[in-house]
């Protein structure tokens, strides 16, 4: 007898529980609840309207916002860019070229993955190296694909891989890896938004709640998680026949560490503490190791870019902006150089030639 009891008892809490959830996710279905408008936990790109354009020296138009909306929500990426705008095509690439899919092998395609190193800027490195290609190579077509996207971190670049190797790219360039290690707001993870707004609205509400109690803090792709994810791409490109290129990003900053703005910048727009600051530095090379190793298991063209402008000024004002991340037109360039340098050379020792990537 008090065990049948027992189990009504546990069946009516059971019950009541569920009756409970239900009633919550109908409420929070109706007052139409979202991470996104409710909290600044949920991730979201913070250019409201559009991307800002920079000059030369960084002063006069520096964060001036362009009126343009660029971006949309997407709910397996979060946000991509939107086609026809003044940045990007009709396929939301960036430029104004249109691209067909259906190669058809009339043009040597290169796929360029990224984030707004690859996208802000006024001639980028995919123009230069357009240029550089078309200019040495008369005779053979080159298309370059630049589907690099602002803000895009690794989590995002491997997620959208797999729908543009419909182009049928001969070469993808990945340079990934500032947004990478980079801490929100929230402090979370990629991956964890990435479930929260996959799952419901109840269980988006106590993750958020549960995860503020225990303080998380998190890189939005975590070490071990960005080598996954260059690995993943690397995979999937030769398994499709696509030569990768790995970019190792190179920074502005020198061994004096941080800048002074920027401790006040971080901590006021990013809540990022002293010392995660001031790791900056340590941590970014941490994960352009990671591309070195990648790129050394799987025989990948490399470009060692901190390297090739060590190499080229021992000043790093040269080629940055004042933020120290994103390049000015001669750092745009250097990439470009070493870009071909390093296909030249991976084509030389693999025996290919342009005209056989058309065959």
């Amino acid at each position: 007898m008090n065990t049948k009891k027992t189990f009504i008892n546990l069946l009516t809490v059971l019950v009541s529980v569920i009756v409970a959830l239900v009633a919550c996710e109908v409420y929070l279905v109706a007052t139409n609840w979202s991470p996104q408008k409710s909290t600044s936990d949920y991730l979201q790109f913070g250019y409201s309207t559009g991307v800002p354009v920079w000059d030369e020296d960084g002063i006069l138009e520096e964060a001036r916002p362009v009126k343009v909306k660029l971006f949309q929500n997407d709910e397996n990426l979060f946000w991509k860019t939107i086609p026809n705008t003044d940045f990007t095509n009709a396929q939301g690439f960036r430029g104004t070229q249109d691209v067909t899919v259906a190669n058809s092998k009339e043009a040597v395609r290169i796929l360029i993955l990224g984030d707004s190193c690859s996208f802000l800027g006024r001639k980028l490195y995919a123009e230069f190296l357009h240029d550089k290609l078309t200019r040495d190579n008369p005779g053979t077509p080159f298309e370059i694909i630049n589907a690099s996207v602002p803000g895009y971190t690794s989590f995002q670049g491997e997620k959208m891989l797999g729908q543009l190797l419909k182009y049928k790219p001969h070469y993808a360039s990945i340079y990934f890896g500032w947004n990478d290690h980079w801490i929100l707001p929230s402090g979370y993870s990629d991956q964890f938004h990435f479930e929260l707004i996959h799952s419901f609205k109840v269980v988006q509400l106590v993750r958020i709640m549960l995860a503020r109690v225990m303080n998380v803090r998190d890189y939005r792709v975590p070490i071990g998680g960005y080598q996954a994810n260059l690995t993943a791409m690397v995979e999937q490109l030769q398994k499709n026949g696509v030569i990768p290129i790995l970019i190792a990003a190179p920074a502005g900053y020198t061994k004096k560490g941080m800048p002074s703005w920027a401790f006040r910048f971080y901590q006021e727009y990013y809540r990022m503490t002293a010392e995660e600051i001031r790791d900056i530095p340590t941590t970014h090379n941490a994960y352009v190791d990671v591309v070195a190793r990648v790129s050394k298991k799987h025989n990948t063209i490399f470009v060692d870019m901190p390297r090739y402008l060590n190499s080229l000024s021992p000043s790093m004002k040269t080629f940055f902006r004042n933020d120290l991340i994103h390049l000015k037109d001669p750092g745009h360039e250097a990439i470009a150089d070493e870009i071909y340098n390093q296909m030249k050379s991976y084509n030389s020792s693999n025996n290919l030639t342009w005209d056989s990537l058309l065959r």
